[in-house]
């Protein structure tokens, strides 16, 4: 069931249009506390999501002019009490994509793979049990999303709706494996793919021999010495991981994955991002730079409405900055790297649904030296009283419910197995998605509570009546 669904992931990134073109030199040191030029005008942009509260917490990092800077806003449970710093861990979510894409750079640059290899060269089991599958998709058509594969597979049935990917395992990815059919020939159209992403993680596990967490530990945080980051943080890591929150700013579930680590398994800092980002602008000697340099290449031209891409990275419109964005049920992030400038921007945020990725972007464009207008948010004040009424599980469908809560003077309404989303009044008995194109219309009798809603979507009306409990 698709209703409600934010956007994906990467489609939040408009065209970024840069006005001046800079030769800058490589990282050497921190800027001095107060030096960098462009803090305040930051500390402006940021200021609405802390004031809002669109978000608990928020971490950045920049790269500008040789120098790393780092900031941090709001507090970890939103309570003012215990500010984030360089060393919170947060779910990364989707940009782990990148850092998969780079092993499977790193294996093609060490002669293990190459990028027009079917998957069948290591799934082998794919010749027999599905052929077309199996020798029709390429490691690179995972890594470019357009292998026809699905968003996800559909033997995935969480036992537990907000950790999604927790005991997908080996075996019930190669079962689906062994007989999905695909919706599209691979490498005729892009459609973007959790599934595609884990599986080449999965796969390039496969073929090392060892875990994902520690291939990515050899070949990449180790290397670059990002000893914050990785798929199962220690005892001690995990005592600094920042609190999940939704949407509505109710505490979410931190995700476990198994055999699709790969779309988005990674927990990281501030700091450690920092690294990488340094590392991709100026790649490292040996094979890991060797590696760097052929997921930074453009492997696949703008076509139409699809973007441009290297090996998991997302180009953007000005032809040159790279970047990619990521979501959990409770984190979400936004990474951007130009090497033309020298400018590259991390932000990585304990609320999910919190549409920060326009944040990332603001704050981008500002280390540009760009003016930036500070977005403004509506305020509006919920009637607790009439709220009441509205609040209560709804039938759209079988076994599809949406359930309405009224929490921390917020409205919020949560699909079956979807995160609760924040609504906005459009009128008494109509409430609008902030972050999806959907409205709910209420059905209110003279007195008591609504006994329908009405979810209009996508040029359709879908009434759901009330559940009576």
């Amino acid at each position: 069931m698709g209703y409600h669904q934010l956007p994906n992931e990467e489609d939040s990134m408009r065209s970024i249009i840069l006005v001046f073109i800079l030769t800058l030199p490589a990282v050497e040191s921190t800027f001095a506390q107060g030096d960098f030029p462009h803090a305040k005008k930051i500390d402006a942009i940021v200021a609405p999501w802390v004031k809002h509260r669109k978000a608990n917490a928020i971490s950045i990092g920049v790269i500008s002019g040789g120098k790393t800077w780092t900031a941090h806003y709001g507090s970890l449970n939103g309570d003012g009490k215990q500010a984030p710093d360089d060393r919170t861990l947060y779910e990364i979510g989707s940009i782990t994509k990148v850092f998969t894409s780079l092993l499977l750079a790193d294996a093609v640059e060490s002669g293990t793979l190459k990028l027009s290899d079917s998957i069948s060269h290591v799934m082998t089991e794919l010749r027999t049990k599905n052929p077309t599958v199996g020798e029709s998709v390429t490691f690179q058509h995972l890594s470019h999303h357009n292998s026809g594969l699905p968003v996800s597979p559909s033997n995935i049935h969480p036992d537990d709706s907000t950790n999604p990917f927790r005991g997908y395992d080996r075996t019930l990815l190669t079962d689906y494996m062994s007989s999905v059919k695909p919706t599209r020939k691979p490498g005729e159209a892009y459609e973007y793919s959790n599934l595609a992403v884990g599986l080449l993680g999965n796969l390039l596990s496969r073929q090392s021999g060892i875990s994902y967490g520690e291939l990515l530990k050899q070949k990449i945080t180790g290397p670059l010495k990002m000893m914050d980051t990785s798929v199962s943080p220690s005892a001690e890591q995990t005592t600094r991981v920042a609190p999940p929150f939704n949407a509505a700013l109710l505490a979410d579930r931190k995700w476990d994955f198994d055999s699709l680590a790969g779309c988005g398994a990674i927990r990281s800092t501030v700091s450690d991002m920092l690294l990488f980002m340094e590392a991709s602008q100026k790649s490292p000697d040996g094979l890991l730079g060797k590696a760097i340099e052929l997921a930074w290449k453009q492997h696949k031209p703008a076509k139409d409405s699809e973007r441009a891409m290297g090996l998991g990275w997302m180009i953007a419109g000005d032809g040159s900055t790279r970047w990619h964005n990521g979501q959990t049920g409770g984190y979400q992030s936004m990474m951007l790297v130009s090497r033309v400038t020298g400018t590259a921007v991390v932000l990585l945020c304990n609320t999910a649904g919190s549409g920060v990725d326009q944040l990332g972007e603001q704050i981008f464009q500002a280390a540009l030296g760009m003016n930036v207008k500070p977005k403004s948010f509506d305020e509006f004040n919920v009637d607790p009283k009439e709220a009441a009424r509205f609040a209560g599980k709804y039938q759209l469908a079988p076994g599809v419910e949406i359930n309405v809560q009224v929490k921390n003077g917020r409205m919020m309404a949560q699909l079956t197995g979807q995160q609760f989303l924040s609504l906005e009044p459009k009128s008494k008995t109509e409430w609008r998605y902030q972050l999806v194109d959907a409205v709910l219309e209420f059905e209110l009798p003279k007195t008591g509570p609504s006994n329908k809603v009405t979810l209009h979507q996508n040029g359709r009306d879908m009434p759901a009546p009330r559940i009576k409990e």
